[in-house]
């Protein structure tokens, strides 16, 4: 009696860690895809593109299998908070996105993401608006990149699942 508990033990954990070896090995190959990521020339858009390189995180390969352009532009515009005692800025971004498959230079997805807006309060002093707003901008960057990383990733997946 006590040698069938054993073998029923070993056949129930072989199977246990049989099916989830293959849920790992589906979503493994989503990771091994290496993207390259293209952005124009200007500070929020390298700061973008750095962020999707940290999340992607594909240094292994030379060739990469498909090709992301990304472009984030901002608008900023001037409210009135309740007290009507100072003007808040609202922030938000916009980020342009096509995901292209490098070998077959087919378009495989293509949209924008806007970024919730962000509040900055003016003072009197330039200099901290200015600083002010280079740090919301640097937030919604990262913001935007998180919220790419995640829609690139599910199309990613949904397009090695077909």
């Amino acid at each position: 009696m006590f040698f069938i508990k054993k073998i029923v033990t070993f056949l129930l954990l072989i199977t246990i860690f049989g099916c989830s070896t293959e849920n790992i090995v589906k979503i493994n190959t989503v990771n091994d895809k290496s993207i390259a990521i293209e952005t124009p020339n200007n500070k929020y858009n390298i700061l973008l593109k750095e962020y999707l390189k940290r999340k992607f995180n594909n240094e292994k390969e030379l060739q990469a299998d498909f090709v992301l352009k990304a472009d984030i532009s901002f608008t900023s515009n001037d409210t009135l908070s309740l007290g009507n005692s100072k003007a808040v800025n609202t922030t938000s971004g916009v980020t342009k996105y096509t995901l292209i498959d490098n070998n077959s230079n087919l378009l495989v997805k293509s949209g924008s993401i806007k970024t919730f807006p962000a509040l900055g309060f003016s003072s009197n002093s330039l200099y901290s608006n200015e600083i002010s707003l280079d740090h919301i901008k640097e937030r919604l960057s990262q913001n935007s990149a998180n919220k790419l990383y995640i829609i690139t990733h599910i199309t990613l997946r949904k397009l090695i699942e077909n």
